[in-house]
């Protein structure tokens, strides 16, 4: 996660590392992390990064750390015409994770959602983690009612495996879906 010239390209956006020197990154964060869609899919908890230093903070001691320990991780997601930050795309497995592939997630601010951005970018993210990392499974996880994400996972190709219990989420019952996977109990759910 050191190299400030990462980039994966999409015909729209660019997907780069999130830098924690960078005060554009923070505050973007921030705004992100406060939306009303963000804290509703939270399950209507507020996060703690409510200021830059905050953001700094998650940014350097857990995403930093993610992408040491597996190689991938949280990315910003940017518009390729003028690199304005509108989104984050992540592969996220906890140090402790019991499962054996890792979770994609998609965020895009408000004035950017149902404009096909998460599907781009989270195809992009999939593609090159596949390619580049050899991760050969993904799992997709969100709440049931979520159909906005669903939509998202659906349009990717991920497989539809029903509404489960997960150990990760303290055993509350999630939408799951998989990537290239012949049976998700194979991979730790």
């Amino acid at each position: 996660m050191t190299d400030p010239t990462f980039r994966i390209t999409t015909p729209r956006l660019t997907i780069s590392y999130l830098n924690p020197s960078n005060p554009l990154h923070c505050s973007f964060l921030v705004s992100l992390w406060n939306m009303p869609e963000f804290i509703a899919m939270l399950g209507g908890k507020p996060t703690s990064i409510t200021s830059p230093s905050a953001a700094k903070s998650l940014i350097q001691n857990r995403f930093m750390a993610e992408h040491a320990r597996n190689g991938y991780g949280m990315y910003l997601v940017s518009l390729l015409e003028d690199d304005t930050p509108i989104g984050t795309v992540s592969l996220m497995r906890g140090e402790s994770s019991s499962l054996l592939a890792p979770d994609i997630g998609f965020a895009m601010l408000s004035e950017h959602m149902r404009r096909g951005y998460a599907v781009e970018a989270a195809k992009a993210l999939v593609e090159y983690v596949n390619e580049e990392k050899g991760v050969k499974a993904v799992f997709g996880f969100c709440d049931e009612g979520n159909e906005a994400s669903m939509g998202v996972l659906r349009k990717l190709g991920f497989r539809w495996e029903g509404v489960r219990s997960v150990k990760e989420f303290g055993g509350k019952e999630a939408a799951v879906w998989s990537w290239d996977m012949d049976a998700v109990e194979d991979r730790g759910l």
